[in-house]
Order: C-alpha cells, then structure tokens, then sequence
C-alpha cells in the first residue's frame, strides 16, 4: 500500500490571497446567517392566522387590503366584502380553531405558475365546524394571502346497531 505525503496535498483554498489553506474551515464568515426568515412555514401559519383573525373581527375590506396583488386583481373588493359577510352569517359566531395543515401547491389552475402553501385550520363555529384554507404566495418580504376557502367537515357515519 502505497501512501501519498501531506506536501503532495493541496490545501483547500489555498489560492485565496492573504489567507491560510485551512482557514476557511474554521471560518464562520460562510455559514448562513440565521434570522427573520419571511418565507418560513412558521412565518406562513403567522401570516395566515392573522389573515383569519381579521374576518373573526369582521374586517373584510382589511383582508382585501393585506391580499397580494393577485387575489386584488382577481377578485374585487366589494365582492370579496360580499363573500366573507354571507360566509360569516352561516357560520355563526367563532368557538375555536387551531391550524390543522400546511400543503406546497404547485401550479395552482387559475393563478400565475409556481409554488404556494395552503395553511389549513380546523375551526368551530356557533354552527358549523369547517375547514378554512388561507392559500398564500410567496412574496418580497414574506408570504402574501392570495385566497382564503372553507369547506365543512365531513362527520364521520357509525353503522353501530
């Protein structure tokens, strides 16, 4: 077996002027810095919790406001108004909700292609217990809501005699 001497070895960068061979390992100056990161999942669930909170405070035209030009273009204002007042009258007042789910949706039909979360809550209302999904897209400086659906939650049927 045949070794090969360290001085045969070429450090690793060790063509950087001004700089040892190896002291680019033991450098921190490469890692990535870690701090407010406005794309995270923990960033998505604030946003789209915040999101949902402004329709339990009945702040339609707030919602409107926050959405990403996307959802602005795409739906009018005084039809999202509209829409989030007659969901609220079927619904009845707020018991809970926790979120539930957040999914990656790639390509979503109708909206421009690439990637978006969907942070899904479970919330129970005076008179329904749905699922109410914030669909968010990412943005500059962080996640932008882009739509925002509920659907009931389907109880499950016992055949138990």
């Amino acid at each position: 077996m045949s070794s090969v001497p360290i001085s045969a070895r070429k450090p690793p960068n060790a063509s950087l002027p001004g700089t040892h061979g190896y002291a680019s390992l033991l450098s921190i100056s490469n890692t990535p810095r870690l701090g407010p990161q406005p794309n995270s999942l923990d960033h998505a669930v604030s946003c789209a919790t915040h999101w949902v909170r402004m329709s339990d405070g009945r702040r339609p035209d707030a919602m409107w406001l926050e959405a990403g030009a996307m959802m602005q273009k795409i739906v009018p204002r005084a039809e999202w108004v509209r829409y989030l007042r007659k969901i609220r009258l079927d619904r009845g007042a707020l018991v809970g909700r926790e979120w539930f789910e957040v999914t990656r949706v790639r390509d979503p039909a109708g909206l421009p292609a690439g990637d978006y979360l969907n942070v899904i809550f479970v919330a129970h209302y005076a008179r329904a217990l749905i699922y109410e999904t914030v669909s968010l897209a990412p943005g500059s400086s962080g996640w932008l809501p882009v739509g925002y659906v509920i659907r009931p939650i389907q109880r499950e049927i016992s055949f138990a005699p």
